[in-house]
């Protein structure tokens, strides 16, 4: 906080909302099959790479869509990929 009390975020944090949220539009206009295509490919780069942290974030944006396209179409599988979420967030923390 500053002296006036508002609320200030890091530069990073701004960054890092600002990138999954752009993320997060670009998935919200896939088709199933090219988002299907997309987590693929997020796979093999979590497969090969050191980046790990915007991976992540991008893992977490992407099961957020899915679980989203999901809840329109089944309830239990969506409950399923949350739960899945919740346990991957649970062992990266």
């Amino acid at each position: 906080m500053n002296i006036d009390g508002e609320n200030l975020v890091s530069l990073d944090q701004w960054k890092t909302q600002k990138r999954e949220g752009n993320f997060s539009d670009y998935l919200k206009v896939l088709s199933f099959n090219d988002l299907m295509n997309e987590s693929d490919s997020l796979m093999d780069q979590l497969k090969r790479s050191e980046e790990m942290d915007d991976l992540f974030s991008k893992t977490r944006v992407m099961m957020n869509e899915f679980t989203n396209r999901l809840e329109k179409e089944s309830k239990h599988l969506a409950d399923s990929v949350k739960d899945l979420k919740k346990q991957i967030e649970d062992k990266l923390h």
